[in-house]
């Protein structure tokens, strides 16, 4: 991964996708409502940093730059990767097709890292750390609010704990109950 440009978002992805929960809630996300896990981690990373809730239009303008990238460049790679870790390659020596399922998902991450510099260049404002955690709480659930409504889901109960666990991972400071009250799973 040294090769790949430094990047704030990219920094706080690395370190955020590998907390207790995240990998599950995008993945979950991801399979079930069709999101991009980049944006899901753009929206966490614009509010835990500061930055002010995107509107819909902004965030439609995004999408209409990211979805290409994603149609045409990340789910191809992604699925030739699982084409390689779950089909039986027959006649072939398995530590081959492991070498090349390997470099595949190397070139997935350098796809996806991409697109994360893609997604910064089209909207970053500046950053307010300062902002009361909070604040940059419900500004990070606004975020992905506005992608739920740029996909056209209502968020059911288990999106709503998919974004309790983000939430959780994002903001360690933030007592769980403020942050199920934020997401909406409890009153």
């Amino acid at each position: 991964m040294s090769d790949f440009l430094p990047h704030p978002f990219w920094n706080f992805s690395l370190e955020f996708y590998a907390g207790e929960g995240v990998a599950e809630a995008c993945l979950d996300l991801q399979e079930r409502r069709g999101c991009d896990v980049n944006v899901l981690l753009f929206c966490c990373w614009l509010g835990a940093s500061g930055r002010p809730t995107l509107t819909a239009e902004r965030l439609h303008a995004i999408l209409k730059v990211t979805d290409v990238w994603q149609a045409e460049i990340v789910r191809p790679l992604r699925q030739v990767r699982r084409l390689l870790k779950d089909k039986p390659w027959l006649g072939t020596l398995p530590e081959t097709v492991d070498s090349a399922r390997r470099r595949v998902a190397d070139a997935e991450l350098a796809a996806e890292h991409a697109e994360q510099l893609k997604l910064a260049s089209l909207h970053a404002p500046p950053a307010d750390r300062d902002r009361p955690a909070e604040k940059r709480l419900r500004s990070a659930v606004g975020n992905l609010g506005v992608y739920a409504v740029c996909l056209g889901v209502v968020p059911d109960a288990r999106d709503r704990a998919a974004v309790a666990a983000l939430m959780a991972a994002c903001f360690p400071t933030v007592p769980r109950e403020e942050i199920e009250k934020t997401v909406g799973l409890s009153s």
